[in-house]
């Protein structure tokens, strides 16, 4: 398998979930599939790691329903603009929110989202982001 990144350097998954068993069950599946993941609970704090990590993050993968101002949708309205390169994945148990809600770039999955659908996404995404030309 070909592979743009140096050598030993795993993608980065910032994932962004509220629920602690899920976001527990989503970053082991990730971790164990070659991962790297940092995980946060709010939005803010995603913000927060992508200020002091923006560069390093591939892909955030992170629920729609978040606790504080800011939500999922909003979240990816701000990496668009502000890491245009990172991919951003949304999920959401909610049949209200809907990806038509987007107005950025990013992929939309309803939960109960299943693992080898997640897997080939973020795969995909993270081999993107390791060998996009610079803008």
């Amino acid at each position: 398998m070909s592979d743009v990144r140096p050598a030993g350097k795993k993608p980065v998954i910032l994932v962004v979930e509220d629920e602690p068993d899920e976001r527990f069950l989503a970053s082991e599946m990730l971790e164990e599939t070659g991962f790297e993941v940092i995980e946060a609970e709010t939005a803010e704090r995603a913000l927060a790691i992508l200020n002091d990590r923006g560069e390093d993050v591939a892909v955030v993968f992170s629920d729609v329903r978040t606790p504080g101002t800011i939500g999922g949708f909003e979240l990816a309205r701000i990496i668009g603009v502000t890491w245009p390169r990172i991919r951003i994945l949304l999920t959401s148990g909610d049949a209200s929110d809907q990806p038509s809600d987007l107005r950025i770039s990013a992929t939309f999955i309803p939960k109960p989202w299943r693992a080898p659908e997640i897997l080939e996404w973020l795969e995909e995404a993270a081999r993107h982001h390791g060998g996009a030309a610079e803008e």
